[in-house]
C-alpha cells in the first residue's frame, strides 16, 4: 500500500513538473513586481490527492474486528476555494482563505483474529464503512512575492497557511453472521497547516486575464480531534465508538482574481 501511494505521489509530482516546464515560457516575465497584481478577492478550483488516516475504536471492548482501529484511504478529488489577499508591507501579503474538499469514503472487510467474536465463535468477519464529509478549512495566508532575474522565480509567490478545519464522520460497522450493527456520527474540529507556491499564468491575449489568473501548488495537513458517539445493536458496546481523522492534501489549483477591493486585513495586526 505504501509503495502504491509513493508511486502515485511520484506520478503527481512528475505531472506538476511537466506543467511548470511546458508553461514556463508563458508565465509573466516582467522584471519589476507589482503587489497590486496580487491584492484582491479570488476564487479557485483544482484537484487534490488526499490521503486520510482515521482511527476507529470501540469505547468499551474492541471485539468487532476493527483492525486496530485504522482506516486509510488515498483518492483524487475536486477542491474549491475562495479567498482574499492584501499587501501588509514591503513584499509581504496577508490573506484569508476558505477551502471545500470532496467527501472521502472507504469500505473495508476485516478479519481480525484477536476480536472477541472470533475467539468465542470461530469467526470475526467485520465490515466497516467510513465516510468523511463536509470537509471545510478556514486559513490565514501569509505570503511573499519574489523579485528575481530568473523568469520562473520572478513574481513567484511563496506562502504559508494555518487555520481551523472541520468535518463530519459517519461510520457503520456490522459483523457477518451475527445480528450486530453499530454506527456513529460526529462533528470534528481541528487545525490545518500548509505551504505552497503560486505563479501568474500569462497565457492569454487579454492583459486582464493574464494579470488575474494564477496557478498554485500546495501541500497541507489537517488533524482533527477525537470524538466518541454512536450506539450498538447489542448491549456490549454501550460507550459507542471513538473516531479521530487525519488528512494530508497535495493540491493543484487554478485561481482567478475577481476583485481589487481592500478589506482592511492589515488592520488586524496593528
Amino acid at each position: 500500500m505504501k509503495l502504491i501511494q509513493q508511486l502515485k505521489l511520484s506520478s503527481f509530482q512528475v505531472i506538476i513538473s511537466l506543467i511548470f516546464l511546458n508553461t514556463e515560457i508563458s508565465f509573466a516575465q516582467n522584471k519589476k513586481i507589482n503587489l497590486k497584481d496580487w491584492e484582491g478577492s479570488y476564487i479557485g478550483i483544482g484537484v487534490a490527492n488526499s490521503s486520510s488516516k482515521t482511527e476507529i475504536r470501540a469505547a468499551s471492548v474492541d471485539h468487532y474486528a476493527l483492525n486496530n482501529g485504522t482506516k486509510d484511504k488515498s483518492q483524487d478529488e475536486i477542491i474549491f476555494k475562495i479567498g482574499h489577499l492584501e499587501q501588509l508591507n514591503n513584499n509581504i501579503l496577508l490573506g484569508i482563505e476558505l477551502n471545500k474538499y470532496s467527501d472521502i469514503k472507504t469500505s473495508t472487510l476485516n478479519t481480525n483474529t484477536a476480536s472477541f467474536y472470533y475467539r468465542t465463535n470461530g469467526t470475526g468477519i467485520d465490515r466497516n464503512t467510513l465516510q468523511l464529509e463536509d470537509i471545510i478549512s478556514l486559513e490565514l495566508k501569509l505570503a511573499t512575492v519574489l523579485e528575481n532575474q530568473d523568469i520562473f522565480l520572478n513574481n513567484l509567490m511563496i506562502y504559508g497557511k494555518f487555520g481551523v478545519a472541520t468535518l463530519r464522520s459517519n461510520q457503520r460497522n456490522s459483523e457477518d453472521g451475527f445480528d450486530h450493527v453499530s454506527q456513529s456520527t460526529a462533528r470534528h474540529y481541528g487545525s490545518v497547516v500548509g505551504v505552497g507556491i503560486e505563479k501568474k499564468l500569462s497565457i492569454f491575449d487579454d492583459p486582464k486575464l493574464d494579470n488575474n489568473t494564477s496557478i498554485s501548488f500546495e501541500y497541507n495537513m489537517m488533524n482533527f480531534n477525537k470524538k466518541t458517539s454512536g450506539s450498538d445493536s447489542t448491549s456490549i458496546d454501550t460507550g459507542g465508538y471513538s473516531v479521530k481523522p487525519e488528512i494530508k492534501n497535495l493540491m493543484l489549483t487554478i485561481n482567478y482574481k475577481f476583485s481589487d477591493n481592500a478589506l482592511g486585513l492589515k488592520n488586524l495586526i496593528k
